[in-house]
Order: structure tokens, then C-alpha cells, then sequence
């Protein structure tokens, strides 16, 4: 069998988030600009052409939705952990990298944080 390297992408998701320690982003939430890369097995690849013989992306985008409108998150780092975390649940995830950015904190900059392990 080959092998072969099988990718879902979620790319710049933005959303508004309750996350930050500054007084001014626990009362306002902000835009976030959310991007992941979710490694399968290829025990998941669809022998046909169905959407139940596959990983839905839907239900990634689902579940990064759910967790960044579960709570108020202080840090970056742990709203990424905790989706990551929850990524590699799924038996057929492999590999995730989660990289969150915020790109109206600063007037000159934009910052972000990334957790890998692909």
C-alpha cells in the first residue's frame, strides 16, 4: 500500500472570542483568526464517494467553534492546548497543528500562537 499523507485545513477562521488578561479584552471579545492542519490515517480515506465514509471537516470547524464560545480564555496558549487536545481525540487524527491569531491587539502588529506535533 502507499503511503500517503492525508490533510484537512481549516484556514483562517475568524471568529469573536472572550480571551486575553488586559481588563479591556475580558469585557469585549475580539476577533481571533483560527487555522489548523489535522493529520488522518489513512484508515479513514473513503473507498467511496459518501460523506459517512470519511472525516467530515464540518465537525472540526464544530468543535474549534464550541470551545472558543465555551468560556472567557486568558491565555492564547490555552484556548490552543485545549483545541488541539480535543482534536487528537478523534481516533482518526493522527497529527494536529493549531495556530490562533489575534491581529487587532496591537496597532502594529499581529501576534499569535502555534502548537504542533506534525
Amino acid at each position: 500500500m502507499k503511503v500517503r499523507n492525508r490533510k484537512i485545513f481549516i484556514n483562517n477562521l475568524i471568529i469573536q472570542a472572550s480571551v486575553g488578561v488586559y481588563e479591556h479584552e475580558k469585557k469585549n471579545k475580539q476577533k481571533i483568526i483560527v487555522n489548523v492542519e489535522i493529520l488522518l490515517s489513512n484508515d479513514s480515506e473513503p473507498n467511496q464517494d459518501n460523506l459517512k465514509y470519511t472525516q467530515d471537516y464540518s465537525q472540526f470547524r464544530k468543535c474549534l467553534i464550541d470551545i472558543i464560545q465555551s468560556q472567557h480564555f486568558q491565555l492564547l496558549e490555552v484556548l490552543v492546548e485545549k483545541m488541539h487536545s480535543t482534536l487528537m481525540i478523534n481516533s482518526y487524527v493522527i497529527g494536529a497543528k493549531v495556530k490562533i491569531s489575534k491581529p487587532d491587539i496591537f496597532n502594529d502588529c499581529e501576534v499569535a500562537y502555534e502548537l504542533s506535533n506534525i
